[in-house]
């Protein structure tokens, strides 16, 4: 069983049973992720006033390996930069690119604004599409 990387919106999808989710579903015991996503994912849980204990046991089952944000980690993240011509990526998405480049795995994404991007060394893997 091969690993794939989750972005926080895949994760999100994931637990909301959102348009992609059966995908997403077929990932389960071999998804890793950013210690970065992880929070982001959370935060946007904890915006929906959901309990810090509540968002743990929603959230790590589905999680088969956190990876921390390192200082190979953020220098990579960083550097994306130079390969994104003007786009504007959060630090959430990069970091989760990033992770995908170092350990050489797919990143799964619900977000349609990773879809266009041509980076070296990345495979995205957009698991639903952009509604109107």
């Amino acid at each position: 069983m091969s690993k794939v990387i989750l972005d926080a919106s895949a994760l999100l999808a994931l637990i909301k049973n959102e348009h992609g989710a059966s995908t997403l579903e077929g990932l389960l015991g071999q998804i890793v992720m950013s210690s970065i996503s992880l929070s982001e994912a959370a935060t946007t849980l904890f915006q929906s006033e959901m309990a810090l204990q509540e968002c743990e046991e929603y959230l790590l089952p589905l999680i088969s390996q956190l990876i921390p944000f390192d200082i190979s980690h953020a220098l990579l993240t960083a550097n994306l930069i130079k390969q994104l011509k003007g786009k504007d990526l959060p630090l959430e998405a990069r970091a989760c690119i990033a992770l995908g480049i170092k350990m050489r795995l797919p990143v799964y994404t619900t977000d349609h604004h990773l879809d266009d991007l041509e980076l070296l060394e990345s495979n995205i893997k957009l698991v639903r599409a952009r509604f109107a």
